[in-house]
């Protein structure tokens, strides 16, 4: 291994003129240092104010370091970030995908919160839902198109290619896991990682980190949307979520829904196969010390979050 400025090279894997392709420890390195720079400044700008915290997080703190980053190994932003352009034949996939997706994650956070609730947990308010229509509107530029572009860029733009070396498999499971660790929530861990998940696949099949992008995009857009409706107009009892058979039937149809997609996008990305020849589940190298750092501040972030909510911890 050849030490580049702090971060691993490893000797003979050119991915290109002149560009060398980060090694597992190079990438964990870029997210701890990132990672810090979201739980420290990033948390202090969001409690000053949420909707400029948000904008300085995305903006300020996790873009520049994947740009750099970029940069520093001279990756080619248009084929190894994959930042081309969408055939605009996987939109309706898409669509079809981001609906039923989050619909089957908000049952699975839906699901683990009624169960803790049993216990005591009262659920935490990590984003104030919009009053407005003008808030809702800052939302989507500071939560939708600020994390869409900005994380994407970071996961999928940079962690992910730099393993695509050692099979699509193992770089997608890798830059999925650290995206869950990243957003350092238990209550939504396997909905984030789902999500992050069906964003690598997309990335991957549409060979566009534009679709990623939109995915990501629309995927929080709907989020703030049913934030908005669910507060201003008492949307569950609307929809009749009170009625196990209808929950169980949306369940079902989301379920059905976001087989089809995957199905419909592994026949549109025709000459990519993601599970063809995996000989492990993860990258050679994925167990590093950043690495490690970076699950530890998963479970401190995350333990504060249940302390939080089974009232053993206040905040004021």
């Amino acid at each position: 291994m050849l030490e580049n400025n702090g971060f691993q090279v490893p000797q003979g894997e050119a991915g290109g003129a002149g560009r060398t392709t980060p090694s597992p420890l190079s990438l964990s390195k870029l997210l701890l240092f990132t990672f810090v720079l979201l739980i420290t400044i990033g948390a202090v700008a969001q409690v000053a104010n949420f909707e400029v915290g948000m904008f300085i997080t995305q903006w300020l703190l996790i873009l520049p370091p994947a740009l750099w980053f970029l940069k520093r190994y001279k990756l080619d932003f248009v084929n190894f970030a994959r930042f081309k352009s969408l055939d605009l034949k996987f939109v309706p996939t898409l669509l079809l995908l981001v609906v039923c997706a989050w619909i089957t994650s908000m049952f699975a956070a839906s699901a683990l919160i009624g169960l803790l609730m049993n216990y005591g947990y009262e659920p935490l308010e990590l984003i104030p839902p919009p009053e407005t229509l003008g808030h809702l509107f800052i939302y989507y530029l500071v939560i939708a198109i600020s994390a869409g572009v900005c994380e994407e860029v970071l996961f999928r733009g940079a962690i992910m290619p730099s393993l695509e070396k050692q099979g699509y498999f193992p770089a997608l499971m890798f830059s999925t896991l650290l995206f869950a660790f990243f957003h350092g929530s238990f209550i939504n861990l396997a909905s984030i990682f789902f999500l992050g998940f069906i964003i690598g696949v997309v990335v991957i099949k549409t060979g566009s980190l534009l679709g990623g992008i939109l995915y990501h995009f629309l995927n929080n857009a709907l989020a703030v949307t049913y934030l908005y409706l669910a507060n201003n107009y008492n949307l569950e009892s609307h929809l009749m979520l009170d009625d196990y058979r209808v929950l169980i039937l949306i369940l079902l149809l989301a379920l059905a829904g976001v087989f089809f997609g995957l199905r419909k996008l592994h026949e549109q990305g025709k000459g990519i196969y993601i599970w063809r020849g995996k000989e492990r589940w993860l990258p050679r190298g994925w167990l590093n010390w950043a690495a490690v750092i970076i699950f530890l501040l998963f479970v401190i972030m995350a333990s504060l979050e249940l302390l939080m909510g089974f009232g053993f911890l206040t905040v004021v």
